[in-house]
């Protein structure tokens, strides 16, 4: 087969990337540089090289777990690599002809007879997907936007490495690779919003356009915050965001439609069925979420509870002591929590999981299931061919449960930060999402300062996927504005 190139590229903020060729010389067999040989080894088999007796095969969601490999074997061809902070990120670039990009000046650009600083899109994937799920529209993207689009896979996900933890107790977050920061959590979401912020520098723009979808929006959201000069909208698809509301609001929402409203059996015909099960799904939808706050509800109880208890021991125990005891505890807990999720009964626990619900939930997110074929299975459940993937998974739940960094300042929930997002916002969602329904979507439009929302008719969780020319079409005009808008202040300054 044709060799081909795959650069690895350095992504440090404010220097100078290095790209360093490495030659391809089939899909499944790469032969990297000497300046990489630690980096890239052979093939192991869970630690070890693969033995000459044949071992039982043993399969997750389809995927055989026998003779897994580096996650950067796996590559694609068009398939780019990075190194940002010792981790290397896997992503794709796609950049738009000439004609595309000149087709895509406003009428504001023309009438100054200037060329439009046409705004590179970032593309963020959600929980458990990759960048695959990106596949219809990166390529349509950078045509229709005139830009560069850009997506990569989130560490613990696709093809990216998996860093491995030195030591159990050696410290909280210290990792093997001695370029990384011991102070920032590959599998945290700082991490992530950093590495989104790199990715701007890297293509190179001032600005970008933020696309996240489900998970990915929560990343998209801690970017802007990060630097929100950096970002000039966000357009944030089913987002999996959980928007402020009240208890009443909530009952509302899970409230049956009045029968003297909905259309009779005689209006509907054939189209009965099918509404029944719409129905339903969006009834078991709410009665989810409504369960989820009433939890929250708990857990707020419980922090209420907890922080009394502390009150008191602030008044009757020492303040030295207090703080001392609370600091152990504190640090019991964490070991406590890394040790479970380092145990051999959560590896176990996480495949089953995967096994069985794996495929039911790429399914579940499409609203014509029959859609999620076997093209799309196989693209969702590729990442399972890599060594460690286990292990990296509940690194990133164990970032999610404790503090994401050693020494960053703790900062408010992301939820209670909506108010500070100013730039503007598309919003996009499926109406019969099953995962992250879209009564919840609309009310994280009205928690953000300049949001719209666009709702996609018999769509579910995958807009970009199931509908993406509707998709494409509602970028396309947000991206106008955005430009149009852009244009317009430069006519301010532009000299008479």
């Amino acid at each position: 087969m044709a060799g081909c190139a795959l650069y690895m590229r350095r992504l440090c903020p404010h220097k100078a990337m290095v790209a360093i060729p490495i030659n391809i010389t089939h899909q499944h067999q790469m032969q990297p540089s000497s300046t990489f040989a630690a980096l890239f080894s052979p093939p192991l088999l869970h630690g070890r090289m693969s033995s000459s007796h044949p071992e039982k095969k043993r399969y997750i969601a389809g995927v055989d777990q026998t003779d897994r490999v580096d996650p950067w074997l796996l590559a694609d061809k068009d398939s780019r690599f990075a190194e940002f902070n010792g981790v290397q990120i896997h992503f794709k670039l796609s950049e738009p002809s000439e004609s595309d990009a000149s087709a895509n000046d406003s009428e504001e650009h023309k009438k100054l007879g200037i060329s439009a600083n046409r705004l590179p899109a970032i593309l963020l994937h959600g929980f458990g997907a990759s960048l695959f799920s990106w596949e219809r529209v990166l390529k349509p993207l950078a045509s229709v936007i005139g830009s560069k689009t850009l997506a990569f896979d989130r560490p613990a996900f696709g093809l990216t490495s998996r860093p491995q933890r030195r030591g159990l107790f050696l410290a909280l977050f210290t990792w093997v690779n001695a370029n990384a920061s011991p102070d920032l959590n590959p599998f945290s979401l700082g991490f992530s919003a950093a590495a989104t912020l790199s990715f701007i520098d890297f293509l190179p723009a001032d600005k970008a356009v933020l696309i996240g979808h489900s998970a990915g929006c929560i990343v998209a959201l801690q970017a802007y915050l990060d630097a929100p000069e950096r970002v000039a909208g966000l357009i944030l698809l089913a987002p999996a965001i959980a928007a402020p509301i009240l208890l009443q609001e909530l009952q509302a929402a899970a409230a049956l439609p009045d029968p003297a409203t909905e259309p009779s059996s005689q209006q509907t015909g054939s189209h009965t069925g099918k509404q029944q099960r719409l129905l339903l799904q969006s009834v078991l939808s709410k009665l989810r979420f409504a369960l989820y706050w009433a939890l929250c509800q708990v857990v707020n109880l419980l922090q209420m509870v907890k922080t009394a208890i502390q009150a008191v021991l602030v008044i009757l125990v020492p303040a030295k002591i207090a703080a001392s005891t609370k600091a152990v505890f504190h640090a019991g807990y964490e070991k406590l929590l890394i040790a479970a999720f380092h145990s051999a009964l959560a590896i176990w626990v996480i495949r089953i999981i995967m096994d069985k619900l794996g495929t039911r939930a790429v399914r579940r997110a499409w609203y014509d299931s029959t859609k999620a074929n076997e093209y799309v299975i196989n693209g969702y459940t590729k990442p399972l061919r890599s060594k460690d993937w286990e292990q990296a998974l509940l690194e990133f739940l164990l970032a999610l449960l404790i503090s994401p960094s050693v020494g960053m300042q703790q900062q408010a929930p992301l939820t209670k930060r909506l108010k500070e997002v100013t730039c503007p916002v598309l919003v996009i969602t499926g109406d019969t999402d099953q995962l992250v329904p879209a009564w919840n979507a609309k009310r994280l439009v009205n928690a953000l300062p300049q949001a719209k929302l666009s709702l996609i008719k018999e769509c579910g969780h995958l807009p970009h996927e199931e509908t993406p020319d509707e998709f494409l079409a509602l970028v396309k005009d947000f991206f106008s504005q955005i430009v149009s808008a852009d244009a317009k202040t430069e006519m301010s300054f532009a000299p008479t």
